[in-house]
């Protein structure tokens, strides 16, 4: 596989994980932000308190986290590659 292919699978995977953690979540039927941006609770617009929102936001937020950290582990893994090649063609 060649870097430019890994690189590529590198950038979707960080793409996938900031996707990931900006969507918004609800609990409930109730808007809590998403995984990377809290909401402050507000009964009046439908919001529930900071306990119900956070488990769902800490439940996503491993994952989306876990996406980033591969991606930039990949992207490293594709600058290595492309550093060995060309120290290889030297």
């Amino acid at each position: 596989m060649g870097a430019k292919i890994v690189a590529f699978v590198a950038l979707v995977l960080i793409g996938a994980g900031v996707l990931t953690g900006f969507l918004p979540l609800t609990a409930g039927g109730h808007a809590c932000g998403s995984a990377f941006v809290e909401v402050m609770p507000d009964e009046s617009l439908g919001l529930l308190s900071i306990d119900e929102c956070g488990d769902v936001r800490s439940l996503v937020r491993i994952p989306a986290i876990v996406l980033m950290a591969a991606g930039g582990a990949t992207l490293g893994g594709a600058v290595l590659m492309r550093w060995r090649i060309s120290l290889a063609r030297g």
